[in-house]
């Protein structure tokens, strides 16, 4: 069962996550489990969109996707991340140095994905075990009895 060891009441392994305060926010704990089981994926998703509207100096698309994370780590009670993050929206409203901008994103890129891992550990995933990944062979080969695989596709379980 994903979850099991949290469900179990170990909710005090977290350690970049208030569990009674993302609780606070949801109105149940099955509710707060089914938004965390998409989380991860979520967080990763904006803290690359982070890292590239740096690296392409787009400081109005880091804004938002900051704003974004911000709203989402308080909403799950990741008030460390939060507070990075925080400071990197502060540091963008005052438009401070790029190397302060770069540092703060660093911080808060690094926290976010200290939260992801540990909620991973956790088992706060869309089931990856019940995940496929699929690879369609782009050029045929022979396989070992001299038929073509073209076509082919070969899938693993996460």
């Amino acid at each position: 069962m994903p979850n099991e060891k949290l469900a179990h009441g170990a909710h005090g392994d977290l350690q970049h996550m208030d569990w009674t305060k993302a609780m606070g926010n949801h109105q149940t704990e099955e509710q707060l489990r089914a938004f965390l089981a998409e989380y991860p994926a979520d967080l990763r998703r904006k803290v690359q969109e982070m890292r590239q509207a740096l690296e392409s100096a787009d400081y109005e698309r880091l804004q938002e996707a900051a704003q974004q994370v911000m709203g989402s780590a308080s909403f799950v009670g990741a008030m460390r991340l939060h507070d990075f993050v925080s400071d990197l929206v502060e540091a963008l409203d005052l438009d401070s140095a790029k190397v302060s901008i770069a540092d703060k994103t660093a911080k808060a890129a690094e926290e976010a994905e200290e939260l992801e891992r540990e909620l991973v550990k956790a088992g706060f995933t869309q089931d990856y075990d019940m995940q496929k990944i699929c690879l369609k062979e782009e050029n045929p080969t022979k396989a070992e009895n001299g038929a073509s695989k073209k076509g082919q596709a070969y899938c693993a379980l996460l």
